[in-house]
């Protein structure tokens, strides 16, 4: 009954609304929303990641979201890098996926540089259960089942290799937020890594990364394979805080150009 409720509350803002959804300002950035989901982040929601997007999202560069959820991201890193650049967009997750929520999402805001991937990014090419927590809208949903997760969908595996190799594309920068599936997405981007030197906001979920059967000390060694420099905002970080970590901690990811790529 309530759910009943609030459907036909959205619909009809959204009918008095003509259809162009709700306009928020977040972090500086004005972004349109489909009704639902107007309200879902604060007006402060995540700041190191859209400094991130500022300073690496130039004019004519390349961008992946890799867990893009309803777009918010993926709108701003649009505006940001111009009708000459590109974002890709991966989200697994049909329902989250669909016209009214990241679609809609992309078309509100006329982002026509961004293109929508259905596949999860792994380590290989083929299916996978990916599970979710039967909540619309979550952003909890991933190839890594826990606790929290009721249900599964079949959904496609793909490799960011394989992405950049088919769309023929040079990444500059991405965001990497895949709840658990870091260390199989890392490995499907060496080649992406060595040959591009992209730089990227890499999110950590420990307990997750664990159900997975990789590790923080796996994750560590990669990124030092790929060369690169893992930073908490401006700060270096060592080996032994970054594995310390038990709860969610997001890095920035930097190519070291003194060093020879392992690959």
């Amino acid at each position: 009954m309530k759910e009943a409720i609030k459907s036909l509350t959205y619909n009809a803002i959204d009918f008095l609304t003509r259809g162009r959804g709700i306009r928020r300002r977040i972090c500086g950035f004005d972004v349109r929303f489909p009704v639902r989901y107007s309200r879902y982040y604060p007006a402060d929601y995540e700041p190191e990641l859209f400094q991130f997007l500022e300073h690496n999202c130039h004019p004519g560069a390349t961008f992946l979201d890799c867990g893009a959820h309803i777009g918010l991201f993926s709108v701003v890193a649009s505006q940001l890098v111009g009708e000459e650049g590109r974002v890709v967009s991966f989200e697994p997750m049909p329902s989250v996926r669909a016209v009214l929520v990241l679609m809609d999402t992309i078309a509100l805001n006329k982002c026509r540089n961004v293109n929508v991937r259905p596949e999860a990014l792994s380590s290989g090419i083929g299916k996978a259960d990916f599970f979710d927590t039967g909540e619309v809208g979550s952003n909890a949903n991933s190839l890594v089942q826990q606790e929290r997760h009721h249900r599964k969908t079949c959904v496609s595996l793909t490799t960011l290799d394989a992405v950049r190799q088919e769309m023929k594309l040079k990444i500059d920068c991405a965001k990497i937020d895949v709840e658990g599936a870091e260390y199989d997405l890392l490995i499907g981007a060496a080649e992406t890594i060595s040959k591009d030197r992209p730089q990227f906001f890499l999110s950590l979920h420990p307990q997750a990364i664990h159900s997975s059967g990789a590790s923080l000390d796996m994750i560590w060694d990669l990124l030092e394979s790929y060369s690169l420099v893992v930073k908490k905002g401006e700060v270096k970080i060592s080996r032994e805080t970054f594995i310390s970590q038990t709860d969610l901690f997001d890095v920035v990811c930097i190519p070291d150009s003194a060093k020879n790529v392992l690959r």
